[in-house]
């Protein structure tokens, strides 16, 4: 039987684990959250391809600050 499955940990929570502590040592050396510089160089990046003439690229990359911040939620819990 695998050491999660004894501690009860789901491969959601292993998960969520990894992404606590990304975010934690992301915040050690930047003093920012990891899921907001993403969420902030998204939408930059979408205004960039906007500008560009890119438009469904710019769609599609705008589509993103929300999946970070559902991961920055997911990782707080």
């Amino acid at each position: 039987m695998s050491l999660t499955r004894r501690m009860g940990l789901t491969e959601t929570d292993r998960v969520e684990s990894v992404l606590k502590d990304i975010d934690q040592s992301t915040i050690r050396i930047t003093g920012v959250s990891l899921f907001h510089l993403l969420t902030v160089g998204s939408i930059a990046a979408s205004v960039a391809l906007f500008v560009s003439g890119r438009k469904w690229a710019s769609i599609f990359v705008g589509l993103w600050p929300a999946t970070f911040q559902a991961l920055k939620s997911a990782s707080e819990r």
